[in-house]
């Protein structure tokens, strides 16, 4: 292949090269990555990317998850009950990415529907844990994840209902940005939560998440923030997040607190009284009667073919009234305001998640899966359910990652990717 494409970006040729190289070696230490490489479209890709005078994303090799349509390629969305037509058209964003000249690499394994934390697919199996053997990679956007922390695509394209960005970024020490919901356009996108559904993606750094955010927003950002870190507030919940926190994850977060305060930022800790009634809504329902209504017919024919653990989760639809549902919805309206009227321009300040990866094998108790499934979600949540957006930055202490996890009020994203970009540095002192 690299023989026969004639294209002035040599670099592009030689990374895409290196990577066919890396699957044909070394296919144990890749497989369960990808569901499917985009392959047969590498040429053309590249042809058409040697054309572009210019992009946001000329030279970067981007992943993306099985749940969005790629023209010419299957979305399965992790499943083996989706029988899906070959996609015509690209999902919105995706064909975004395209126009700003990243290259597709493939679609990434993913949890069923991307109902999970946690990363596990019995279907199509489990990307490890590069940094912890065998563990899980976390998910939803699991082998996202994964293939950025291997180096085989420079920017991974995913969704975050309840943290599916933000925590495979912590479990794999790399940076995993949740947007604010309609600031990237779900067009061509399976849908897990209709209400809780964004548009993720991951990246080793900052820089490389604003970029991606950059090419698949249909946001311009006409305000014009200067960063006054002294006004600034980085406040830690005294009343939130950090529920049964592991003492290697507490510790490692509280020096990356001193840190920060130490290059003069205003961290204060504090009670957060609108946590107080966020903890009391069972958030579960969301996703749990929409991802039934939106697969009703084809999973209530199919139940045999959908992962038991998923399957559960979408089957605890009959246990929510209508009423209930409406309330939902109408309590959720309230606390956004009230959560953003608290925030104003300021950030929450938190560990992305509270436990360290957990071994795939003890995963396999249905007890124990709950359990980290739920504290993998607890803090990451928090971000979907007010329609903020949130990041999480990796911070290594002993050559372990944990992630430190900043969440803003609605539509302050391009506000929360610049100062994450100073906290970043801090952070790498």
């Amino acid at each position: 292949m690299k023989k026969e494409i004639n294209s002035n970006d040599e670099k592009l040729v030689n990374k895409v090269f290196e990577i066919l190289t890396k699957f044909k070696d070394d296919p144990k230490k890749f497989e369960n990555i990808f569901t499917e490489l985009f392959e047969k479209d590498f040429e053309v890709q590249l042809n058409d990317i040697n054309k572009l005078e210019s992009g946001l994303l000329k030279g970067l090799i981007i992943s993306v998850k099985d749940l969005f349509d790629v023209r010419g390629y299957h979305t399965r969305g992790g499943t083996k009950f989706l029988e899906t037509n070959i996609s015509l058209s690209d999902a919105k964003c995706i064909s975004y990415i395209r126009n700003a000249g990243g290259l597709l690499l493939g679609h990434t394994n993913m949890t069923e529907l991307a109902y999970s934390g946690l990363g596990i697919n019995p279907h199509y199996g489990t990307p490890d844990n590069p940094l912890y053997p065998g563990s899980v990679p976390g998910g939803s956007t699991s082998g996202g994840a994964v293939s950025v922390a291997l180096d085989l695509s420079d920017i991974a394209i995913g969704t975050d209902t309840g943290g599916s960005t933000r925590i495979p970024a912590a479990f794999t020490g790399i940076t995993g940005f949740k947007p604010t919901q309609d600031s990237i356009s779900r067009d061509g996108v399976l849908t897990l939560s209709s209400t809780l559904d964004s548009v993720g993606l991951m990246a080793k750094n900052v820089k490389l998440c604003t970029l991606g955010y950059q090419a698949m927003t249909s946001k311009v950002n006409t305000k014009h923030k200067k960063l006054e870190n002294k006004n600034l507030k980085f406040i830690i919940p005294s009343n939130f997040g950090f529920e049964n926190i592991d003492n290697e994850i507490k510790a490692a977060f509280d020096f990356a607190k001193k840190k920060i305060t130490e290059s003069g930022y205003n961290v204060i800790k504090m009670n957060v009284p609108v946590l107080d009634l966020y903890k009391k809504v069972p958030i579960w329902q969301f996703a749990s009667v929409e991802c039934a209504t939106e697969y009703f017919y084809l999973y209530n024919e199919k139940k045999q073919l959908i992962d038991p653990n998923v399957l559960r989760r979408i089957e605890r639809a009959n246990e929510v009234t209508a009423v209930e549902y409406n309330l939902l919805k109408k309590i959720r309206e309230n606390l956004i305001e009230e959560f953003n009227k608290f925030l104003k321009n300021n950030f929450l300040l938190m560990p992305t998640v509270t436990i360290k990866p957990p071994l795939l094998e003890h995963c396999k108790n249905n007890e124990f899966y709950d359990e980290v499934n739920l504290a993998s979600l607890r803090n990451t949540t928090l971000a979907n359910y007010m329609n903020g957006c949130s990041i999480s930055i990796p911070y290594f202490e002993n050559e372990k990652p944990v992630g430190i996890m900043l969440n803003a009020t609605t539509n302050e994203d391009d506000h929360l990717l610049k100062i994450s970009s100073e906290i970043e540095k801090v952070l790498q002192k």
